[in-house]
């Protein structure tokens, strides 16, 4: 643990990015007197609002997307800024960039940079740069804040600020690994997990603010489980969010923790009494939302026989 409040800076790629992998960790942080800063490098509309992405699938060439992304920026930082306040914080940046707007180059480089030289974190959190291969955004925007990162401690040009960051996560390392035959040459793992437990109840609060993406409701329970539960079942807790650390760490001696020393002496029933326990899935639904199983796929439609 520091010893002084430390400041945290997570660079996501999508507004939601800037929680919904990390977010949890990001709570336990606020609660601790930490400091967190979100900055988005792009505004997710044209691959994330997926209402907008509807209409455009109905309407076809007959409606004119541009009319609507700057409404449609605007609802989607309004969801986030809502999301994140859930959380406990409430400095999220955009950085501007358009989402199909997917290579590495040199302007995000220097945008993420400077945000880096302005907020002088302690931490940076941001998506493996190998994400899908390397080929998605997450994994460009990975990839432009590890140089971003390099930037910034450089001694820069005329007057800019000189800023180190001495530590590196990568959130959710290993989530999409086997989406594509490229993952599995990759250099993802899960190397840390934090047991957010007592607050998956605040994350599903706030995927419930990302309506554009029909995050909330069912599905916020349903990922809660799906993805939270299955890295917790990993780590032998409720919930949790993994990470990858990107440089060794440093210690005196070797880190073990009390929950760790407590195996030794738990039944096997706290055990998986402890990895069975469920909240998330099971948080009250607004009124008018229900699961259901009337958009399953049908046998025939996997067999290809009317």
């Amino acid at each position: 643990m520091a010893s002084r409040p430390i400041h945290i800076l997570l660079v996501a790629a999508h507004p939601a990015d800037s929680f919904d992998m990390a977010g949890g960790t990001l709570a336990h942080h606020v609660e601790q007197g930490d400091r967190v800063t979100a900055a988005i490098l792009t505004t997710g509309v044209r691959s994330h609002h997926w209402e907008l992405g509807e209409q455009r699938r109905r309407a076809g060439a007959e409606l004119d997307v541009e009319e609507y992304v700057e409404q449609a920026v605007e609802e989607k930082l309004e969801e986030v800024r809502r999301a994140c306040r859930i959380l406990g914080f409430e400095d999220v940046r955009d950085l501007g960039f358009e989402d199909d707007d997917i290579l590495v180059t040199q302007d995000k480089v220097e945008a993420i940079a400077d945000v880096i030289r302005a907020v002088k974190p302690d931490m940076l959190i941001t998506h493996h740069p190998f994400e899908s291969g390397g080929f998605k955004m997450h994994g460009t925007t990975g990839q432009c804040t590890l140089y971003a990162w390099q930037l910034a401690q450089g001694s820069g040009r005329g007057r800019q600020e000189r800023h180190p960051v001495p530590c590196i996560y990568f959130m959710n390392p290993t989530a999409y690994i086997g989406n594509n035959s490229l993952e599995y040459a990759g250099t993802a793992r899960a190397d840390l997990y934090i047991d957010i437990t007592d607050v998956i109840d605040k994350k599903v609060r706030a995927l419930d603010q990302i309506a554009s993406q029909y995050y909330g409701g069912p599905y916020a329970r349903k990922r809660a489980e799906s993805s939270d539960g299955a890295y917790g079942n990993s780590a032998l807790v409720a919930y949790a969010e993994q990470f990858q650390r990107f440089q060794p760490q440093v210690l005196y001696t070797l880190p073990i923790t009390d929950a760790e020393l407590e195996r030794i002496t738990e039944p096997q029933s706290a055990h998986m009494g402890r990895r069975s326990e469920i909240v998330g899935g099971l948080m009250p639904l607004a009124d008018g939302e229900s699961f259901t199983s009337r958009h399953r796929m049908s046998k025939e439609k996997y067999e290809g026989r009317k």
